[in-house]
């Protein structure tokens, strides 16, 4: 029987094993990426923060507060593992022959999200483990009126800017991978379009109200299971440039 000649698209490698295993550590990081994205707003108390009280002392002091602020930092730290599966998807499709198209792209993603995720990290530290010093410290004075603290805290300049150039990385590591997947042959091309979505609105979104915090989170966990479903059925195994078996 005739075999189908194997698909040029750099993410429709043919029946590679190695091609098959990085497929699916890549699949599993978007994955874990996206659900740990989605716990942080969800785990993450929503009180009332216009007026200090000790009932918003208790929710800034809570194991919830600590423990989705820890998913929002692993799930950034994971995109730059995935964006690296994705640029070695792309460049052993070609090697050893010229760089695949969309590779260039996934590298300066990988990069750009790393630098994204540290920056970034360092902000939601404070936010972790600062704000809950002053809310415990509140809590054993009953004094809520520390929590003013928490506003000087969050403002200080030099932490906004980093937090802001962070998730700055983090949106054009979004933008860079949803361009290396259209160049690259992604199927369909616009995949990663909506991970590049959520990632670019991911500073705006933190202005808005709890839902549309959590239905960012949705988006963004979203956008990257789409690039994980993607990523498995491009390099499945075995299959032709149409998706069937090999044969």
């Amino acid at each position: 029987m005739t075999r189908t000649a194997p698909s040029p698209d750099a993410l429709a490698t043919t029946h590679v094993p190695a091609h098959s295993t990085v497929a699916a550590w890549t699949a599993t990081g978007a994955g874990a990426a996206g659900a740990l994205l989605l716990l942080f707003p969800v785990l993450r108390p929503w009180p009332d923060e216009s007026v200090p009280s000790l009932a918003l002392a208790q929710a800034f002091a809570s194991d919830r507060w600590v423990l989705a602020h820890l998913c929002g930092i692993a799930g950034l730290f994971l995109l730059a593992p995935t964006f690296l599966g994705l640029r070695s998807l792309l460049h052993a499709a070609t090697a050893p022959g010229p760089t695949a198209p969309g590779a260039r792209a996934a590298t300066a993603a990988v990069a750009t999200a790393w630098a994204g995720a540290a920056l970034s990290s360092l902000y939601f530290g404070a936010e972790i483990f600062g704000i809950r010093t002053i809310a415990q410290a509140a809590l054993r004075t009953d004094d809520p009126a520390l929590l003013a603290d928490v506003e000087v805290l969050r403002l200080q300049p030099a932490a906004m800017t980093l937090f802001g150039v962070g998730l700055a990385l983090v949106a054009a590591a979004g933008v860079l991978a949803a361009v290396a997947l259209w160049r690259g042959g992604g199927r369909p091309r616009w995949v990663g379009v909506p991970l590049a979505a959520g990632l670019l609105l991911y500073l705006p979104q933190f202005f808005g109200t709890p839902a549309v915090r959590v239905g960012h989170g949705v988006l963004v966990a979203a956008g990257l299971l789409l690039v994980a479903w993607a990523v498995r059925r491009g390099t499945a195994p075995g299959t032709t440039t149409a998706g069937h078996p090999a044969g």
